[in-house]
């Protein structure tokens, strides 16, 4: 089972697959991805890298793109019509507000272990929100309480319809 990942830099692809395999526990699953090192090559390239991804055994595609800037109900139109005729069995476009590590600050109680800390730090209730929020990110994160995101929403369902 290999799943194909579109996204616009490593970090996302490695914050996906690591997510995933999470929600897929205790069953293995592969990756095959294409980086588009930023979102304008991303965004021209994406169908024929589905495709690709198709062909090279991976029915099922994740896209992931920032938001940035964007109008989250465009960009997903957008992306969503670009590889939906890709002949994947399934496809999801996950769109995080600022960056995908974001995702990752949902866990308060596995930063605190990450830095050794006795007391579960303050979260802010919508983390994709901070501007910067690398220096918080934990090892190990409890992929279920992500699920409050809802740019991550999607992703469970998702990996739920593989198996």
């Amino acid at each position: 089972m290999k799943i194909g990942v579109i996204a616009e830099d490593d970090s996302d692809v490695v914050v996906v697959k690591e997510l995933t395999r999470s929600l897929m526990k205790p069953r293995k699953v592969g990756f095959k991805r294409f980086v588009g090192n930023g979102c304008g090559k991303l965004r021209r390239k994406c169908h024929a890298w589905a495709e690709i991804l198709v062909r090279r055994g991976c029915p099922w595609i994740v896209l992931v793109h920032d938001l940035d800037e964007y109008d989250e109900t465009a960009l997903r139109t957008e992306l969503s019509n670009a590889i939906v005729n890709s002949g994947a069995k399934a496809t999801v476009v996950l769109i995080p507000r600022r960056e995908i590590e974001a995702w990752l600050l949902y866990d308060s109680e596995a930063i605190a272990k990450a830095f050794n800390e006795r007391k579960k730090p303050h979260l802010p209730h919508d983390p994709e929100l901070l501007s910067d929020h690398n220096e918080l990110i934990a090892k190990y994160v409890d992929v279920s309480l992500l699920q409050r995101s809802r740019s991550f929403a999607r992703h469970p369902p998702f990996v739920s319809n593989i198996f």
